[in-house]
């Protein structure tokens, strides 16, 4: 155990070494990084302990839980409050450990599963020190360079924290599984049971990742574990699900599927139905194969990682086939995978080698570490340069839009709207992430407003009515000169002599939406509501009767004020034929009372919240969210996971006397 230990930390002091600068790192000149919505999370949780169901900031408001898994976010402001650091500090303390970690845990994995610590060690500085994608892949090496550190530039130029947390988790994953399963060690279920769901809590994207890897370690094992042992493995992944349910419900994960297959267009279908298949059928046959040869499992394990993996990133990057959506966010995943099998081949090979051979290929390998420890460790510092956070556009427009619009709803541009809730609370009709987005109408609303798509003279007229329609006050523009990072508007002056100018500085513009009233609820008459979804972004004949309906002086007034951040009051004047507009993401949870008596709410077409109170003269509304029975339900079954977890281990003893996970004799040979 000490040498395992000793192992490990190596790793992790080698890989500290390389990332040293982000241990102590405040905000870094990486503003095209998505670090910045993370850390907004993080900065939102800290300021709301306790009050964590409605996130009024992006996309019209949603439940907090759709907002992103809070497993990191929620570490990240823990640590912030329990060591008064900024969340900026915390991200990137919490980043730079998860970095560190990987390798580490990927060395316990492979020790767990092969007993080589040899092979472990060298699989765990390989993946420390190389990333095989860069070769396999022109559009990644494009991106990047040659033998540069393809991990540390996902965590800090694209700023994928939760992905290099999740991947961290992974090699754990397996190894408690395996421990529980394979070895039979009944406190390994309670603890898979927690590292699976810490792992789903944690990124979308490691979650699909460490599905891939489980579907290849079981795959290894077929044939060899017994009914009792796959009952087993079900059995942990649901009291994982139980454990993690109120934080990632069934309507966030269904609504994260939808979201997927819409943000890049990779609808699952006949294609990636057929590649399944293929896949499985390519299983069988190697297992056959594997069966009659005695291959090793753990080879197969590799395999079958490999191929899983392979599928899915060089499927895109080779054959154009998405077999999933963002197929090329799972290259850390495939380099994991080639890396354990690479390696695993070199070791077999080395038994071969002469003694004379093997003292030059240790010396080369060695040259070749301290390279690379040199040039991964000047690669990172010079993406971890500090940056004067207060003279970037980021800052100073979001600080604008704190100090001069009262709370209202904006359209900030690019990373300004990635960035703008790490510094202030100004709530705004974007925000992160693509799996989020509450409806396919505002997927609508920000392409048309950013492309002006086949909009030509009408794109002001256009973009004014989506804006308006969503509630937004005032527009943030940037043009070719700008600093803001991603530069998103085909046409940045289209405003120019149409809206009021409220702020300048150089081709940095904010421009005023002219509103009756800066309230987020508006008394409408009912025919007056948005029936008919827009078929593309230029089709918004059906939002003009809503529009007009804002600016009519004949309708009444609607004051709207939160009492806290899922508490939200209206007070107005109506007729009963009249419905009150709330310009906020219509969400099931709400409880709604209209002058105390209890009324139901729907989604127009927009998805936006409709209200029909049928009030005659003064009408007072509370609206409080819950959750609704889905949040009452989950938090029931959350304990029932709990429960299992400490009840399981203490029958485990008894059941084993009687049914064995494994047959007594392991046919497979090393």
């Amino acid at each position: 155990m000490r040498g395992r230990a000793a192992c490990a930390l190596s790793l992790f002091g080698l890989n500290a070494y390389v990332c040293s600068r982000l241990w102590s790192a405040g905000y870094i000149d990486q503003m095209g990084s998505v670090e910045g919505s993370y850390i907004a999370i993080s900065r939102y949780v800290m300021r709301h302990w306790g009050d964590l169901s409605w996130f009024p900031l992006w996309f019209c408001g949603m439940p907090f839980v759709r907002a992103y898994q809070p497993g990191l976010h929620v570490t990240v402001a823990a640590l912030a409050t329990a060591f008064d650091l900024t969340p900026v500090r915390a991200y990137h303390l919490a980043a730079a450990f998860f970095y560190c970690l990987g390798p580490a845990t990927l060395f316990w994995m492979c020790d767990s599963l092969t007993g080589r610590r040899g092979y472990a060690f060298a699989v765990a500085l390989a993946y420390s020190l190389f990333s095989p994608s860069l070769l396999l892949s022109s559009f990644i090496r494009a991106r990047s360079g040659f033998l540069i550190a393809q991990r540390y530039q996902v965590l800090v130029h694209y700023g994928e924290g939760p992905h290099i947390a999740a991947l961290a988790l992974l090699p754990l994953v397996v190894c408690g599984l395996h421990c529980a399963i394979a070895e039979s060690r009944r406190i390994f279920i309670p603890v898979s049971a927690v590292l699976i769901g810490a792992l789903v809590a944690t990124n979308w994207t490691g979650t699909v990742g460490v599905i891939l890897a489980l579907m290849a370690y079981f795959a290894s094992r077929v044939g060899e574990i017994r009914a009792q042992g796959w009952i087993n493995a079900f059995g942990i992944a649901a009291v994982a699900y139980l454990l993690i349910c109120p934080w990632v419900p069934p309507s966030v994960m269904a609504g994260a599927l939808t979201n997927a297959q819409d943000s890049d267009g990779t609808h699952i279908g006949g294609v990636q139905l057929a590649a399944l298949l293929a896949f499985l059928g390519l299983l069988a046959g190697l297992h056959l194969i594997f069966e009659k040869q005695k291959v090793d499992r753990n080879l197969r394990f590799f395999v079958y990682f490999v191929i899983s993996t392979g599928c899915v990133v060089l499927g895109k990057l080779w054959g154009n086939v998405s077999l999933v959506p963002q197929p090329h966010r799972f290259h850390l995943e495939l380099e994991m995978a080639v890396i354990l099998l690479a390696v695993y081949q070199l070791t077999v090979a080395w038994k071969r080698f002469s003694k004379t051979l093997q003292w030059i290929a240790l010396a080369a390998v060695a040259a070749f570490c301290l390279f690379q420890i040199r040039g991964y460790h000047r690669y990172a510092s010079s993406l971890t340069r500090s940056i004067e956070i207060e003279s970037t556009i980021e800052f100073r427009m979001a600080h604008w839009f704190e100090d001069h619009l009262d709370g209202r709803r904006v359209f900030a541009p690019g990373s300004v709207a990635v960035w703008m809730n790490s510094f202030v609370d100004t709530p705004q009709l974007a925000g992160c992430c693509d799996q989020n987005v509450p409806s396919f109408e505002q997927r609508l609303a920000f392409f048309t407003v950013y492309s002006d798509m086949n909009a030509g003279s009408r794109a002001a007229e256009i973009s004014q009515l989506w804006l308006k329609a969503y509630g937004v006050g005032a527009i943030g523009m940037t043009g070719p000169q700008s600093r803001e990072f991603y530069k998103p508007y085909a046409h940045p002056h289209k405003f120019d002599g149409v809206l009021p100018e409220l702020w300048r500085d150089g081709d940095d513009v904010v421009y005023g939406l002219p509103e009756r009233s800066p309230s987020i609820a508006h008394v409408i008459n009912a025919s007056q509501e948005v029936i008919q979804a827009p078929v593309n972004g230029l089709a918004v004949d059906p939002l003009r009767p809503y529009v007009a309906a804002l600016d009519d002086p004949g309708l009444p007034l609607a004051d709207a004020h939160w009492i806290n951040s899922h508490q939200l009051q209206i007070s107005t004047v109506m007729t009963p034929q009249q419905v009150v507009s709330v310009q906020m993401s219509y969400a099931p949870g709400w409880e709604i009372r209209a002058n105390q008596r209890l009324v139901r709410a729907h989604a127009d077409a927009l998805g936006l919240m409709v209200i029909k109170p049928g009030c005659a003269g003064p009408c007072s509304i509370d609206l409080i969210y819950d959750g609704g029975p889905e949040a009452r339900w989950t938090r029931v079954a959350q304990w029932i996971g709990v429960l299992a977890c400490i009840a399981w281990p203490l029958t485990q003893k008894r059941a084993r006397s009687s049914t064995e996970i494994f047959p007594p004799h392991n046919t497979s040979t090393t």
